[in-house]
């Protein structure tokens, strides 16, 4: 009897490990700034901040594919190509998994993509668990995003805020202040990129917020995600809210068109929600109830 409970246990625990793909792998990190849950799943790692709602995709790699853009905002983040086609020196604050990163490097090869990092964690396990090889032209400062803006003297082509830890940006990157620090790092042509998440009311008070820095606001939404893409620049002349076709973003850069479907990207472009925004506060330093207005339903309803 004890003959076969052996050969009973022995098989079963051959039948479970033939189940488990091999180097796949949950793993959770706990931070001074996130709670962070990673796992493998067959070649694509997940980045996910825990917290009391649940968990937040941050980031994902394809470590068999790295040119492939597992997030989907992530895709429609390159809209910042249709207002300026030839970005030389591009910040971006928030770091992930830098799955955006092997991308525009692919495309803009001789361009520099500069990241700032506020989890020194999330840096390391960006390099030891989902491949990212910082270079001389994909530099890290492990630092405060605003901090970095304000110390940092250089101009940006784009400027990119994508920040979130968990389900929401840090207050203090989402104030009218905070926009016009970055409004006077852009170049001359530069535009400004955000990512926002439209079904509470924070949606429309960040976007009067931004309006009250950038006199030029355009919008892509990923379909299907929630996600909005803020493209803003300082300057009324020329008009960029009529610019920016999949067609000429083609011409001008073939390798990303090799990447992405630029007509998709380009029919993507939604409106303002004018009246929601006309009802919104701006967001100051003095005022910026983000967790609040992040917890509101836009309709103050539960979303079905």
């Amino acid at each position: 009897m004890n003959f076969l409970r052996a050969l009973c246990f022995f098989g079963l625990l051959a039948t479970t490990t033939a189940q488990a793909a091999p180097g796949d792998y949950l793993e959770n990190y706990d931070t001074l700034y996130n709670n962070l849950t990673l796992e493998k799943t067959g070649s694509v790692v997940e980045m996910r901040a825990r917290s009391r709602a649940g968990e937040y995709l941050e980031s994902a790699v394809d470590l068999a594919e790295p040119l492939r853009l597992v997030v989907p905002y992530t895709r429609t983040l390159f809209s910042a190509g249709f207002l300026q086609a030839e970005p030389k020196n591009v910040l971006m604050i928030g770091l992930g998994g830098a799955g955006f990163h092997r991308v525009f490097m692919h495309a803009f090869p001789e361009a520099r993509l500069q990241s700032v990092e506020l989890d020194p964690k999330v840096f390391e396990l960006c390099r030891t668990k989902l491949d990212f090889k910082p270079t001389d032209k994909t530099p890290v400062a492990v630092m405060d995003g605003r901090l970095f803006v304000k110390r940092n003297r250089e101009q940006w082509d784009w400027l990119i805020l994508d920040a979130f830890r968990g389900g929401f940006v840090p207050p203090h990157l989402k104030t009218q202040e905070f926009y016009r620090e970055c409004a006077a790092r852009l170049s001359d042509r530069g535009v400004f990129v955000t990512n926002l998440h439209q079904d509470t009311a924070l949606y429309a008070a960040d976007l009067k917020t931004i309006q009250s820095v950038f006199p030029q606001v355009v919008l892509f939404e990923t379909k299907g995600r929630g996600n909005v893409i803020v493209c803003a620049v300082k300057y009324r002349s020329p008009d960029m809210t009529v610019a920016g076709t999949g067609a000429a973003l083609k011409q001008a850069n073939p390798k990303l068109a090799a990447r992405i479907d630029l007509a998709a990207l380009a029919d993507e472009r939604i409106a303002i929600p004018t009246e929601a925004v006309s009802k919104a506060q701006v967001l100051t330093d003095d005022f910026s109830p983000v967790e609040f207005l992040d917890a509101s339903k836009a309709n103050n309803t539960k979303k079905r």
